[in-house]
């Protein structure tokens, strides 16, 4: 089932993240995070890829790997689902986006 960008589940929040993605076939790719739900995310490459396989792991950080299923790539970037994530990476992922949006909650006091 393709994911239409107005059928998302949740609303995504524009986090840069640094994060490897392992293919299924052992590619390792390394890319930025450009935005990120609790259900998803979009990664964006510095350099273009030619092919992905659709089911990944994305590495947040160096004890943390989400599986993900991806819903759509292309050469600069891919969108990705979560697959499984349980009370741990939820736990990372709520610290992530409200870190993120302390810090934004900070720019706009500015």
């Amino acid at each position: 089932m393709s994911m239409n960008m107005e059928h998302r589940w949740n609303r995504r929040s524009e986090l840069s993240l640094d994060v490897i993605v392992h293919g299924r076939d052992g590619s390792v790719l390394t890319g930025r995070t450009r935005n990120v739900s609790p259900s998803g995310m979009f990664i964006q490459f510095a350099n273009p890829v030619d092919s992905i396989t659709k089911v990944v792991e994305i590495e947040v950080s160096q004890h943390t790997r989400l599986p993900c299923w991806v819903v759509h790539a292309e050469r600069e970037g891919m969108g990705v689902m979560f697959l499984s994530v349980g009370e741990d990476e939820e736990c990372i992922l709520d610290q992530l986006l409200s870190a993120n949006s302390e810090e934004k909650d900070d720019k706009d006091a500015a």
